[in-house]
């Protein structure tokens, strides 16, 4: 860009000395058509509405797409050139399409190439969440298996009390506390728990199973006669070859919160 403005000014010296010389005649005429001509030059190549910028875009979208058709790691000399082609937001705007639609056509190592190229540029929570959620297509068509996986607690599970309502929280053991699933419910019958429970898009059940880590599950549950609360916390072994886990709670494993007075 800067080599173009350095062209349009060299370009316009000799205008200028024609202009300043005492025996040209019609310089309101040469002054009012130069500058047209130079401003829409400068519009048409530089401005926003660059043809040129967007013929690069075009091209360079072509080319990654290329690769993207035979499943191809992307081209980092391609990646380079989005970085300085694109600014910031066109870039997390790009990224997003490109995954969605390399995932769309089951081409997961140019999603993958992308995935791994595109984390630095979603910084902000919402945008983070952004990227988990594109992170969680790429797994699960890599892995359409842990795609369906669930947990329950079964319906002949013995109670304290006639519950009022509750809830449920499950965790990845020995890593931080932050639940993989998060669900309330009025009835124990109700818990089901899926990939979609979960806070962080990808930081779920699937991911559980996926690093055959220990899962812990914690319920709180409100007593519908008193100010009673109960709770639980227990640890569940994920079976690597059943996609549905269930749970029996057995009655003495409720244990009573005390009341603060």
């Amino acid at each position: 860009m800067f080599i173009f403005y350095l062209l349009t000014f060299f370009a316009a010296l000799p205008i200028a000395a024609y202009l300043l010389s005492q025996k040209t005649s019609n310089k309101g005429i040469i002054f009012g058509y130069a500058t047209l001509i130079l401003s829409f030059c400068l519009i048409i190549f530089v401005s926003k509405f660059s043809l040129l910028g967007s013929a690069n875009k075009q091209l360079l979208n072509s080319k990654i797409m290329d690769q993207i058709y035979i499943d191809s790691k992307i081209s980092q000399q391609y990646l380079k050139e989005i970085e300085i082609t694109l600014d910031q937001d066109e870039v997390k705007g790009w990224m997003i399409a490109l995954i969605s639609r390399s995932i769309e056509l089951n081409k997961l190592n140019s999603a993958e190439t992308l995935i791994g190229f595109s984390e630095k540029f979603f910084l902000s929570n919402n945008e983070k969440i952004v990227f988990y959620g594109l992170y969680a297509g790429l797994r699960d068509a890599r892995f359409p298996k842990f795609k369906n996986v669930s947990f329950e607690i079964l319906k002949d599970s013995e109670l304290p009390c006639s519950i009022s309502n509750g809830s449920i929280n499950l965790f990845i053991k020995n890593a931080p506390d932050i639940p993989i699933a998060k669900q309330d419910f009025q009835n124990i019958e109700e818990i089901i728990i899926t990939n979609s429970k979960s806070i962080i898009p990808g930081y779920d059940l699937a991911s559980a199973h996926l690093n055959y880590a220990s899962v812990e599950f914690e319920i709180n549950v409100y007593c519908k006669e008193n100010t009673d609360e109960f709770y639980l916390r227990n640890l569940i072994v994920l079976d690597q070859e059943n996609l549905i886990n269930a749970y029996k709670i057995d009655l003495n494993e409720w244990l009573k919160k005390s009341q603060e007075l």
